[in-house]
């Protein structure tokens, strides 16, 4: 069974058209129908029906092409990683990232693998889990970084290895009317328009019930919310100026939470975290710059995490206000002891 035969078979069969095959091929009708007979008899089986003009596969036909589809292009992966790490090839990398993937660990791992390989060369490409997704499945992305719930959708098709999950907060400018007080409701909250990108069903479902007029996808159950953006920095400039409402991890906010940029909405929910993962076709193996890439994701998300936590225990809103009722009422106390301790200090002079 030769080579061509089969790449013949995997590539043009499924067009259907027996002269169209034929003609792209240089051959005749007659000529392809004895290379694909050559193919039947090295595997014992039919594999296309000959009753019409249509080259329609039969169950074992079908067969054949999925299987050799995936020998093929494991056959090009090996050589494409051989190449890389012969140094004929420059490793070469293109993926997909949500808003969140993007803000927390993927420039510090792309930095470091810049560093120790300057030739690598990057595209990513930025956008919402459902497009990101869509992407991957028509293999014009290798592999995408992002809340897997689209992805959950194709266990046939993807690939899916869990990354990390982030606790996420609601944040507006400073100054909102709802950054104040405490133990706010999440109708109260969503008065004010959201901004954030596409917002997963197991989130949705939740927030949707305090939005009578969100738009949710009726396949999904996934929802667009007022401000829809894919762009983080974007997002905080809407919030910062305005009164919209915004969400994201806290680690991602941390430096303007400092600087008072914006101020956290006192909010809390068990439900109120995102998840995001890798995942790819299940028929293709990662590259090897790829597999580089992703365990450099693990060790930067790993710090990351320890920084979260760290975050958390400066910044819980539940805690900050008992702490400075607390202060307060201490420095009111003392100032009051040391003015009468000076008040009766001249009275052994007298004497």
């Amino acid at each position: 069974m030769k080579t061509p035969s089969l790449l013949d078979l995997v590539g043009l069969l499924p067009s259907g058209d027996l002269t169209k095959v034929a003609k792209a091929l240089g051959l005749t009708p007659a000529g392809l129908l004895k290379r694909v007979e050559s193919v039947e008899s090295a595997l014992g089986t039919k594999l296309v029906d000959r009753a019409t003009k249509a080259l329609k596969p039969g169950q074992a036909g079908q067969l054949v092409i999925d299987h050799a589809s995936r020998i093929f292009s494991q056959a090009r992966d090996l050589t494409r990683d051989l190449e890389e790490l012969a140094g004929l090839q420059a490793p070469e990398i293109c993926f997909g990232v949500d808003m969140f993937a993007a803000e927390l660990p993927l420039g510090i791992a792309l930095g470091r693998m810049a560093t120790v390989n300057s030739r690598l060369r990057v595209h990513a490409v930025l956008g919402d889990f459902d497009e990101l997704c869509r992407s991957v499945l028509a293999g014009r992305l290798e592999f995408a970084i992002s809340d897997p719930t689209s992805a959950e959708r194709h266990p046939a098709r993807l690939a899916i290895e869990p990354v990390a999950e982030h606790r996420v907060c609601f944040f507006a400018r400073p100054g909102h009317p709802r950054t104040a007080g405490s133990d706010l409701s999440l109708d109260a909250i969503l008065v004010f328009p959201l901004v954030a990108s596409r917002i997963p069903q197991r989130i949705a479902v939740h927030i949707s019930k305090s939005m009578p007029l969100a738009k949710v996808d009726r396949d999904t159950g996934d929802l667009s919310p007022n401000l829809m953006l894919d762009s983080f920095a974007v997002a905080k400039a809407a919030v910062i100026a305005g009164d919209a409402i915004g969400v994201a991890p806290l680690t991602a906010i941390e430096s303007e939470l400092r600087s008072g940029k914006v101020a956290l909405v006192p909010f809390d929910a068990p439900w109120l975290h995102l998840s995001y993962g890798l995942f790819y076709p299940r028929k293709k193996s990662l590259s090897r710059a790829a597999q580089l890439f992703v365990t450099q994701l693990r060790q930067v998300e790993t710090a990351l995490q320890v920084r979260e936590q760290r975050a958390v225990a400066r910044l819980n809103p539940t805690r900050r206000p008992r702490k400075k009722s607390g202060k307060t009422g201490t420095r009111s106390k003392r100032p009051a002891a040391s003015t009468s301790r000076r008040a009766r200090a001249p009275a052994p002079r007298r004497r």
